[in-house]
């Protein structure tokens, strides 16, 4: 039986820049050869003609990535193996997200990435001979990035080889005896049992592997959409306790979602087929909002070698409480920051030698819990202390 072979097309498109290897593998020092004409071309109207295959929140890369499928690649089933026929084209469309202050995705009430612009489209092509460019044993052909905003394509068919190593070893690996054809066994395609099993795509707050639930609790906040795949390689039906959900038989790939409702509510589960299988989503009280309402410098005047004492007042803050402080040294109007200035409401703080004469001036000041969390808000201050000579 004569070996099949890939070729691996991804037209994309990249707001920023136009690099030469495809977004998804950023730090291949390895490629592979790659050809010279583009034979994937883009699917004009793929929107009105191809299937959704399924949405996926990539929180790596913070993207949201839009499968599509061509009737051919729509048409495959477990049965087959992930076998796509010839004849299948995918493609995916990348989006950026909206993030928090702290680089965060934001969720929607679904518990979904919220998409901001369309950066990026790949397209994958699977025919007889597709691949022979890459010298590897493969099935498909990637074409060349496509950029939506500039309506251009970004790259040329010879840089695609990093594109097509990436499907051929699973991931950013160099191609070696172990990682050679490691994407075969899923036909070079990423996530399709998210297709065959109907996952929803979003990010996992736990996943069903090995006959038991990973973490068998898991803690949520009121009003949080919990996900939880099954990434075991047999069935599952998981039933809550109190009849609230049932979720039907689960293929590899499924998963199910549960609205967390009021602090202090357990909704317990358990599978049906597997009777050791159970866990539990707790949801949790919200975390205390720490405030800062004051600071105050006693002495406020103080002598270069003496020391004076810090007092915060505000919400839940405690001695266990770190504070950050935003400053300016006298004369600037430059705010700086001091990161765990001070441990606890009140504390004694000493004034070396080589300290600036003059006043200083407070603007700010963050409270927080963990001292490796620096992600909040300052509030606003303004205390004066006056350091003389």
């Amino acid at each position: 039986m004569p070996v099949k072979r890939l070729v691996v097309g991804c037209i994309a498109a990249i707001l920023m820049v136009c690099l030469a290897a495809s977004i998804f593998f950023v730090g291949h020092a390895q490629s592979l050869p790659a050809p010279t004409i583009d034979r994937v071309g883009f699917p004009a109207g793929y929107k009105d003609t191809f299937h959704l295959l399924y949405t996926f929140d990539n929180y790596q890369n913070r993207q949201i990535r839009k499968v599509y499928g061509n009737d051919a690649a729509a048409s495959v089933n477990p049965g087959q193996v992930f076998n796509f026929p010839y004849g299948s084209i995918v493609l995916f469309e990348s989006y950026t997200v909206q993030e928090d202050s702290a680089g965060e995705p934001v969720l929607d009430a679904n518990g979904r990435f919220i998409p901001v612009n369309l950066t990026t489209i790949f397209v994958m092509r699977k025919e007889q001979g597709f691949g022979t460019d890459y010298k590897e044993a493969s099935k498909w052909r990637m074409g060349v990035r496509f950029v939506p905003a500039r309506r251009h394509h970004c790259n040329t068919p010879s840089s695609t080889g990093s594109c097509a190593l990436c499907h051929l070893t699973g991931g950013s690996l160099s191609l070696s005896a172990v990682s050679r054809n490691v994407g075969a066994q899923w036909d070079y395609m990423f996530r399709p049992d998210l297709y065959f099993g109907s996952g929803s795509g979003a990010v996992p707050k736990g996943v069903m592997q090995h006959y038991v639930f990973v973490p068998s609790a898991i803690h949520a906040q009121s009003g949080d959409t919990v996900t939880v795949y099954n990434y075991d390689e047999l069935i599952h039906r998981i039933v809550a306790d109190d009849g609230s959900f049932d979720t039907g038989v689960m293929n590899a790939g499924a998963s199910f979602t549960v609205k967390a409702g009021a602090a202090g509510t357990i909704i317990s589960y358990h599978c049906t087929i597997h009777s050791r299988m159970k866990g539990s989503i707790i949801v949790d009280d919200p975390p205390l909002v720490l405030g800062i309402t004051a600071l105050a410098f006693s002495p406020s005047t103080v002598r270069i070698g003496s020391s004076f004492s810090a007092a915060f007042t505000g919400s839940n803050i405690t001695d266990l409480t770190y504070f950050d402080l935003r400053y300016r040294t006298p004369g600037s109007t430059t705010d700086q920051e001091a990161l765990n200035w001070q441990r606890g409401v009140s504390g004694s703080h000493a004034v070396p030698a080589g300290t600036a004469p003059g006043t200083w001036t407070v603007t700010g000041a963050r409270p927080h819990q963990n001292s490796a969390d620096h992600s909040g808000n300052f509030s606003p201050l303004s205390v004066t202390l006056t350091v003389s000579p």
